[in-house]
């Protein structure tokens, strides 16, 4: 009997942000002087206003993490949040960044009232 790995959301727009902008673990966060952070939170804009922008099988997982993108660029952009939070986030690698937010898709974030409540916990847990 096979076991089936079955994959979260988060997991599944984590791995979809790697495979689209060729992010491994060792992938520095500028490249060729543009922000892997921004691009990957743009490209979850795009997907999500701009149906049909990515293929089929990039744009679904990407269209999860809309919240996210809304509750990200409030607290964080909008520098709401603890500032040794921000800047942990901040320093976080793409890869690193990719699971991240893979994270606070799995944690439920569809709006900024829930981004807000999932970084204060992770205050808490600093």
């Amino acid at each position: 009997m096979q076991a089936t790995a079955t994959k979260t959301a988060g997991q599944e727009l984590a791995n979809t942000l790697r495979r689209y902008f060729k992010v491994g673990t060792r992938t520095r966060r500028y490249r060729n002087g543009s922000d892997l952070h921004e691009q990957m939170l743009e490209a979850l804009q795009l997907a999500s206003q701009y149906p049909g922008y990515y293929s089929e099988r990039t744009e679904k997982p990407l269209r999860a993490g809309f919240g996210v993108w809304l509750a990200y660029t409030k607290h964080v952009g909008g520098y709401r949040i603890n500032g040794v939070l921000r800047r942990r986030i901040t320093e976080m690698s793409p890869y690193q960044f990719a699971a991240f937010l893979g994270r606070m898709v799995d944690a439920g974030v569809t709006n900024a009232g829930q981004g807000e409540v999932f970084f204060q916990r992770m205050t808490h847990a600093i």
